[in-house]
């Protein structure tokens, strides 16, 4: 149990830096596609990196597992080379 808090601590943390870190950050779905208890949500993220003044503009797969009805897993899949850029 300890071990899933820590990770969902680390999820909120990572969400927090978004809002110090980033400016106009937006993760926008386009997509969603559901199969089982599985959900697939394509889109798109974007925003300005407030250090370095630059943009990116990358697109996004999330995948969700649900048990009962609640989420159990997620990953993220996105292109990193592309939100580097804007990081440096």
């Amino acid at each position: 149990m300890a071990d899933n808090l820590e990770a969902i601590r680390s999820v909120y943390d990572a969400f927090a830096r978004l809002g110090t870190e980033w400016e106009g950050f937006s993760t926008i779905p386009h997509e969603f596609v559901a199969q089982g208890d599985t959900v697939v949500t394509l889109g798109q993220y974007g925003g300005r990196y407030k250090a370095t003044g630059r943009t990116f503009s990358a697109p996004f797969a999330h995948v969700w597992n649900l048990r009962n009805g609640k989420a159990v897993t997620f990953r993220q899949y996105t292109d990193t080379a592309v939100v580097q850029q804007a990081l440096r």
